[in-house]
């Protein structure tokens, strides 16, 4: 399965497999049917026709963030596939849906996604699919968008029988049987892909949808738990943990945290610091401060490391936070003025818990923190779900 293809099925994904309390209420009716056209036009790969069916939906129900979110998945993926010079267009307008679908709801999993994937450019740790199995994948993720379960599935073992190392097509297949309501059978496939793969956090998140029908709660918050620590950046997952623990009154509350600046390395070894416009006449305030302390941190760590390769991209990270605090502390003693923004506080707070590494690596993951990651949950068992109990906190 190819990441790109990966990308522009998600919605498909997300739809058929989140449970109740996931999905967009919002969208319904002649919303929902378009989305599902939409859909089947993108396994085709009739791009165009998707985007205005998307549209189209937006349109029939303004209040659901699912159809724009969707148009920003496809666009994404659509970028990947284009000439540079188009991409860039392509991207900007991805990251503006996906903005848009977050101003209708917050928490909307795959506009989260979206922007998730734009800003972490490192490796998957997964298993790259077997160039002859490609086209195989290809037409089961296509039968799958058309929601043609039976053939879907035969074109997933296929896929396994060519590559068994290749997770996703587990997962595919067991997609297939769980929109069949067969829960035994999809259990037993998105568990097979956890034991082939246990960085693949998808997998996790759909073996616990499939515990989940069949009364499980345990064992699915358990499969949740286990897709967080494989990549704490897939927020769907954070999603679903939050779902099930509201039923018990202990809802995780969203960090949400805002960071306003991107840091650039041209090809003359020159950093570029980027502030949002909306940030730009707040940088005399702590938060503003604070975030500009920030990458201005990264971008002179990230030019003096030019040529020497010396410091990972999570050594960098951390120390720009621990500038950045720094820099709200001076701040706070000097003019009397604290930090406000709720984020920002809970991060300086985690900070001084002694929390600052799992808080940025469970809450702010890229994949190129990954070795930190491992190192930390190996000298930490148990920790992600110590460090959720004790603050209560998703991304």
């Amino acid at each position: 399965m190819k990441p790109a293809l990966l990308l522009a099925l998600l919605p498909a994904l997300l739809l058929a497999a989140l449970p109740p309390a996931f999905a967009d209420v919002s969208c319904k009716g002649s919303c929902l049917a378009l989305l599902e056209e939409g859909n089947a036009l993108a396994g085709k790969e009739k791009y165009n026709e998707a985007l205005a069916k998307y549209k189209a939906a937006a349109e029939a129900a303004p209040q659901a963030s699912v159809p724009v979110s969707m148009s920003a998945s496809l666009l994404l993926d659509l970028s990947k596939r284009v000439k540079p010079e188009q991409a860039d267009e392509l991207r900007k307008a991805a990251r503006a849906s996906a903005n848009r679908a977050l101003a209708i709801d917050g928490a909307d999993p795959l506009a989260q996604e979206v922007l998730r994937m734009m800003e972490d450019d490192g490796p998957s740790p997964l298993h790259s699919l077997k160039p002859e199995a490609v086209a195989l994948a290809n037409e089961a993720e296509n039968l799958f968008a058309q929601r043609r379960f039976p053939e879907a599935l035969a074109k997933y073992e296929a896929v396994m029988r060519l590559d068994p190392a290749y997770s996703p097509a587990w997962v595919g297949a067991g997609d297939c049987h769980y929109l069949q309501k067969d829960w035994v059978r999809a259990e037993a496939m998105f568990r097979r892909a956890t034991e082939i793969e246990a960085l693949n956090a998808q997998a996790w998140r759909f073996l616990s949808d499939a515990l989940l029908q069949q009364g499980k709660r345990a064992q699915a918050e358990a499969a949740l738990l286990s897709g967080i620590a494989a990549d704490p950046s897939q927020r769907p997952n954070w999603g679903k943990l939050d779902a099930i623990r509201s039923g018990d009154g202990l809802a995780l509350k969203s960090l949400r945290l805002y960071r306003g600046t991107r840091v650039t390395i041209g090809a003359d070894g020159k950093a570029t610091v980027s502030v949002d416009d909306k940030l730009k006449d707040k940088l005399a305030t702590p938060d503003g401060a604070l975030r500009l302390a920030l990458a201005v941190s990264e971008a002179n760590a990230r030019v003096e490391d030019i040529g020497k390769g010396k410091r990972s991209a999570w050594d960098i990270e951390l120390e720009a936070w621990r500038t950045a605090l720094k820099v709200a502390d001076e701040l706070r003693e000097s003019t009397g003025k604290s930090l406000t923004d709720p984020a920002l506080l809970q991060i300086q707070a985690m900070a001084k818990d002694g929390q600052l590494e799992p808080a940025i690596l469970l809450l702010q993951f890229r994949q190129a923190y990954r070795p930190a990651l491992d190192a930390w949950i190996a000298a930490h068992p148990g920790g992600v779900t110590t460090f959720i109990d004790r603050y209560g906190i998703q991304p």
